[in-house]
């Protein structure tokens, strides 16, 4: 009786002419079915007409409009958008491709590696239970100042600005202190220009562009760089 009734449905399978428009829910209620699907959405009819619509082949014109106006929008997103997590070192605001953020968390000791830790590699962040090295980005990129000592801060105060930002590159994590998190923004390829030169040397080459974001010139890292330099200096 179902297959009959499927092989009656019409070839356009418009809502009027369907069974349950005429003796479902939405007509006269006189389906024997109803007592026992309570609905025709879990009749196997019904089911079976949904199947039928996707099985349709659509207009050639209709394919060829989608496919053109997903390429375009794929296109466009990876050319001209780019999300990023911007911060602040000092003076300074930098950004980071989220593709690289693990995560932010508040700040908590560093505990130093015997005969390893210096001003580059300040010690071990215990992250959730796992230990990770954790380096001054300060250092690397010679950004001028210091923060306090990480060994002897505690926790982070509910006022305080100052964060952790776990990364991760090539299953290998880093844990880095920043004075201060902005948040992830979303920037335009176009809106990006090139350092200046008067930018220092050690953050020139660690350092792929600078971009404006509320009145902020903020720089966006090389993180392939910063990596290749850790892994080399401290691994």
């Amino acid at each position: 009786m179902m297959q009959s009734e499927v092989n009656k449905l019409p070839q356009e399978n418009t809502v009027s002419e369907a069974c349950w428009s005429r003796i479902g829910v939405q007509g006269d209620r006189s389906c024997p079915r109803l007592a026992q699907a309570v609905h025709c959405r879990n009749c196997p009819v019904f089911s079976a007409a949904g199947q039928q619509l996707f099985k349709r082949e659509a207009p050639p014109e209709y394919l060829e409009d989608w496919t053109q106006r997903i390429a375009e929008s794929d296109a466009i997103t990876a050319i001209e958008e780019q999300s990023v997590l911007m911060f602040r070192i000092g003076a300074e605001w930098l950004a980071l491709d989220t593709r690289r953020v693990v995560e932010v968390v508040e700040l908590r000791p560093i505990h130093r590696v015997p005969q390893r830790t210096d001003r580059l590699l300040l010690g071990l962040a215990n992250i959730r239970g796992e230990l990770h090295l954790c380096v001054s980005l300060r250092e690397l990129l010679g950004i001028e100042g210091t923060l306090e000592d990480p060994q002897n801060k505690c926790l982070a105060t509910p006022i305080s600005k100052e964060r952790l930002l776990v990364v991760e590159q090539e299953q290998n994590r880093w844990v880095f202190p920043v004075d201060e998190v902005e948040g992830v923004c979303r920037i335009k390829a176009q809106a990006s220009e090139n350092l200046p030169h008067t930018v220092e040397k050690s953050s020139r080459f660690y350092s792929q562009a600078i971009f404006s974001h509320q009145n902020k010139k903020v720089g966006m890292l090389a993180e392939t760089r910063i990596f290749q330099a850790l892994e080399k200096t401290i691994r």
